[in-house]
């Protein structure tokens, strides 16, 4: 998992967490909107960044790599559940 720390992985790893939660998120719901489903994937990608970056600037990262990452993957469960709701 030390790839993880290459700028250009975790930049890519972030985008994927992000598209695959708006993606669920919006397969999960009953809405098959065309516009919906792009809203949702990319509030996932936005959330996800947000969340790998406030997690890399309050030092979480120090000991444990996954932890900015599942960070990420809370936020943008998170977005997209508020997206849901809207």
């Amino acid at each position: 998992m030390e790839f993880l720390r290459h700028p250009l992985y975790s930049i890519l790893a972030v985008i994927m967490i992000g598209a695959l939660c708006g993606a669920a998120a919006q397969f999960m719901s009953s809405s098959t909107a065309q516009p919906r489903r792009l809203a949702a994937i990319l509030a996932g990608i936005g959330a996800a960044f947000l969340g790998f970056h406030f997690a890399m600037l309050s030092n979480l990262a120090t000991d444990v790599i996954l932890m900015p990452f599942a960070v990420a993957l809370v936020m943008a469960l998170l977005a997209n559940f508020v997206v849901g709701r809207v």
